[in-house]
């Protein structure tokens, strides 16, 4: 009798255990998708950034959260396949990266009770996903790279000295991108330098449409899903027109692709949209948050010794000791 009375003591406690574990709010098996536009070392930053944010509100990876990814390959035809089949999945919560990926979610997935955080979206208000910065609407909230391109300007006259013209390329298939332009515009005009922009279609463009560039101060490479994926093509087009290129990525720094960087930390915006998951997660509506938006302060710079040596340009003094040469 002692031994079927442990046993039934064990088992309701156990019991107890399990009701506790699934109560609303707790930070137990919770599921998490992500859609992500493609596989790009600039992109997994973001969701790594996620899910330390994640984490930081108590959901662990395999330790309060179970993570479900899938990507479209960059292929847009492939993105409403994607979100359906994460839908399929029935996660508490869905990140979806990109501007383009967030936007079809908006159309896909069916359930208007499943909130959506995106990271990284240039401006979500003109892409309609939120009314204003304030707070997020019914479904969406996450987190902006928009660079503060009056920031840009300034940390590029620093690395170059005098800059006139500033050339831009844009995909203008993309909100992104356009809002990019839209803002590029108007710092350029607030600084004094012309501003040249010209569009890209498709990759295949890409040698092309540098090469329409040939003249200006330097290319400053938008954080845009066509073009920074082909950083490389960019970089090589423009040191053939002996044009130096300024990344909103620190892509292509090190390797001595592109000169220098001057970006908003890809990881800091995801680690910014997990915080606001894990808000979620515990109960908080998308409305109630605000959308993070990034400051001056948030920007880096970026050297690439390499490059400042092959283009036989020397290193700022005002940037000698800022550790940022790689």
């Amino acid at each position: 009798m002692s031994m079927l009375k442990s046993w039934s003591v064990a088992a309701t406690l156990a019991l107890a255990a399990l009701a506790l574990s699934t109560q609303p709010g707790s930070a137990a098996d919770k599921k998490v998708a992500i859609a992500n536009f493609g596989p790009h070392p600039v992109l997994k930053l973001v969701i790594d950034g996620f899910k330390a944010g994640l984490e930081s509100g108590g959901f662990k990876d395999g330790a309060g959260v179970e993570y479900i990814y899938k990507d479209a390959n960059f292929d847009p035809s492939l993105v409403a396949q994607v979100l359906s089949a994460l839908e399929a999945s029935e996660p508490d919560l869905l990140l979806t990266v990109t501007t383009p990926i967030t936007q079809a979610s908006k159309r896909v997935i069916r359930n208007k009770s499943l909130p959506i955080v995106f990271a990284p979206v240039t401006d979500p208000v003109d892409a309609g996903l939120v009314k204003s910065w304030d707070k997020g609407s019914a479904r969406f909230v996450g987190a902006s790279n928009l660079q503060d391109m009056d920031t840009v300007i300034a940390k590029a006259k620093t690395i170059l000295g005098k800059v006139s013209t500033m050339g831009l390329l844009f995909n203008p298939g993309d909100a992104n991108d356009r809002v990019n332009v839209k803002y590029a515009e108007a710092a350029a005009k607030k600084a004094g330098v012309k501003l040249r922009t010209i569009s890209v279609e498709t990759v295949n463009d890409i040698p092309s449409r540098v090469e329409a560039l040939k003249g200006v101060d330097f290319i400053y490479l938008i954080p845009s899903s066509m073009l920074q994926p082909s950083v490389a093509v960019v970089a090589a087009s423009a040191k053939r027109n002996r044009i130096p290129v300024i990344n909103a990525s620190p892509g292509g720094v090190k390797d001595g692709h592109v000169l220098a960087a001057v970006s908003v930390s890809w990881w800091d915006v995801g680690y910014q949209a997990g915080v606001l998951g894990a808000k979620i997660l515990k109960g908080a509506k998308p409305s109630d948050l605000p959308i993070f938006r990034p400051k001056p302060k948030d920007h880096r710079v970026l050297l690439s010794g390499k490059r400042f040596g092959e283009m036989k340009l020397p290193i700022p003094a005002a940037l000698k000791d800022c550790k940022c040469v790689m």
